[in-house]
């Protein structure tokens, strides 16, 4: 036996589905002598009769549902080719790789990604964290969001705002030690520093300043270790304010005594800038930090 006409078996398949010749031809915008020939042609192929009538209409007879077994799977491999031409044929994603802190990414970042991903579907992005500055200059990042100096002037971008630094304790910690009233008392306390790449940041180098011979007796080369540390009652450290107002165990002390700014950039190669995806990444990041800009200082 030979099916010579394939394109029948949808006729089967749409009678089978919609219940009457009428509802197929309706579904398939043909005429239902269309449909009733076109099953009668099937039927001559294969030699069987496909469907008994009855007072109700036509019903598929045992041969029939066995076809339509066939039909079924024919007409998902089918839609399985064509769903695989369409993503074939789709424009490759461009990846964006945005490069900052972790606590920037966490606190901030990401989310605000999530909307811009909502709207640009086209667009994969990549968010690349860590102390160390990725090199945009030399790609491995196509965006900067950093915090202190940009540090290398053939970029291009600008300030969008402060992330704000203070000092941070539990309420536990003060209730047993008091709450300092000046940076003097603090040499009564006791203090978590820093070490490593940590140590180098804004408000840890002048904690230590103000720190003198105060009492420490934790030091990490991560801020979320610090806020940790300042969490389980080790002393008082300095932290974002961005990360330690989402701490309710945490109480801010000296807030008008040690406020350390932070200058935050967005920055992307000046080759670069003008590229579709890379300035649409770019301009957003720019606008969503200047409208957050108290959230990003921590008073917000």
């Amino acid at each position: 036996m030979n099916i010579q006409n394939w394109d029948d078996l949808r006729f089967l398949l749409a009678v089978s589905r919609w219940g009457s010749f009428s509802a197929a031809a309706r579904a398939l915008k043909v005429s239902q002598p269309t449909v009733g020939r076109r099953i009668e042609q099937l039927e001559q192929q294969m030699g069987q009769k496909l469907f008994d009538r009855d007072g109700q209409g036509f019903h598929l007879n045992d041969t029939g549902a066995a076809v339509l077994r066939f039909a079924e799977a024919m007409d998902r491999e089918a839609e399985g080719v064509g769903n695989y031409l369409a993503h074939r044929n789709q424009a490759p994603r461009t990846t964006v790789r945005v490069a900052t802190t972790f606590n920037l990414a966490n606190f901030w970042l990401t989310r605000k990604l999530a909307e811009f991903s909502r709207r640009n579907e086209e667009i994969r992005l990549a968010v690349q964290v860590g102390i160390s500055r990725a090199d945009v200059q030399r790609y491995s990042a196509d965006i900067a969001l950093r915090m202190g100096d940009p540090g290398d002037e053939t970029l291009f971008g600008r300030r969008v705002g402060q992330i704000h630094c203070g000092l941070y304790a539990t309420h536990n910690y003060l209730a047993a030690f008091g709450e300092p009233e000046n940076l003097t008392q603090l040499q009564q306390h006791r203090m978590i520093g820093a070490e490593g790449a940590v140590a180098n940041l804004p408000q840890c180098a002048a904690l230590r300043e103000a720190m003198a011979d105060a009492r420490c007796d934790f030091c990490a080369d991560n801020t979320n270790v610090q806020v940790a540390a300042v969490r389980a009652g080790f002393g008082i450290a300095a932290l974002p304010c961005l990360i330690a107002r989402n701490e309710p165990e945490l109480k801010r002390v000296l807030a008008h005594s040690f406020d350390v700014p932070v200058d935050l950039w967005v920055l992307v190669n000046r080759n670069l800038k003008g590229t579709g995806p890379i300035r649409q990444t770019y301009d957003f990041i720019l606008r969503e930090a200047i409208g957050d800009a108290n959230l990003l200082k921590g008073v917000a």
